[in-house]
């Protein structure tokens, strides 16, 4: 299966990147969440709110592609 860091959307892993310089212990628990889950829907809930922190954006299913 495809894990949902693979199927990021290339300006969010640029971000991940970006933020991963100030909030490097953040950064690594979403890649480490998204690594492990091939389904946005299967991610905790805690993982959402990280992503919503970094990104902005309270739908998670706009960060992937072919989904």
């Amino acid at each position: 299966m495809i894990s949902l860091y693979d199927r990021l959307k290339p300006h969010y892993k640029d971000v991940l990147k970006i933020k991963n310089i100030s909030e490097p212990d953040l950064v690594s628990m979403i890649v480490e969440s998204l690594e492990q889950e091939s389904y946005v829907a299967d991610l905790k809930y805690s993982s959402v709110l990280n992503l919503q922190f970094l990104f902005g954006n309270m739908n998670p299913f706009v960060y992937f592609k072919d989904i």
